[in-house]
């Protein structure tokens, strides 16, 4: 008995094919590789532990605060994180990438993102009603230099920027006065002066 045989429709191969997977997580590399390269501050935190998560309604809150501050936030792969930290030379920080990570960064002002990010945690503590803090700092980025949890949180102290330059106006404004009042002592002495001699003059 003769066993009939179909033929094989050859395979259609289509030139330059990139599977949309890996697209995309080129395009998540490319991201993860600006934000740590051209970020001001760069935020690492733990958005989920053992007991407690940000839920998905909790992250459209927590994205809306972060822009408020000028910043926003992105869940990249610990994979691409890594990847990205290790180009740039922060390979003490790859083996602290772990968990659920979220990353908050600015291109703005730094100040205004570490505040913020303090505020999100203590206002999720306080509406969780829990101990421990959600998000979590990891660590973070500060202009080139890597900073620990601590130091995000000492940042978030500082006056907002406007209250800085407020403060430096002053500074430069206290010295502009005493000049002011220098000179006003100065031309008052030369009022004083040309009028005795004119005084003078008149009873000459």
């Amino acid at each position: 008995m003769s066993v009939l045989k179909l033929k094989e429709k050859p395979r259609k191969v289509l030139p330059n094919y990139t599977p949309k997977v890996s697209k995309q997580k080129e395009e998540n590399l490319n991201k993860a590789r600006d934000i740590v390269n051209n970020s001001k501050l760069v935020v690492f935190a733990l958005y989920q532990k053992p007991n407690v998560s940000l839920k998905a309604w909790d992250f459209v809150k927590y994205n809306m605060d972060i822009e408020e501050a000028g910043g926003d936030i992105k869940v990249i792969k610990n994979s691409l994180l890594k990847i990205a930290l290790e180009e740039k030379n922060y390979n003490e920080l790859v083996p602290k990438i772990r968990g659920a990570v979220v990353v908050n960064y600015t291109k703005g002002d730094p100040i205004s993102l570490a505040k913020k990010v303090d505020e999100i945690i203590t206002n999720f503590r306080k509406e969780k009603n829990i101990k421990e803090d959600i998000p979590e700092i990891l660590f973070g980025i500060l202009e080139g230099k890597v900073i620990g949890a601590e130091e995000v949180r000492q940042l978030a102290k500082i006056p907002p920027r406007e209250v800085l330059l407020a403060q430096l106006a002053g500074t430069l404004k206290a010295p502009v006065s005493k000049l002011a009042n220098t000179l006003n002592t100065i031309i008052l002495k030369l009022l004083w002066a040309l009028q005795a001699v004119k005084e003078k003059k008149e009873k000459q």
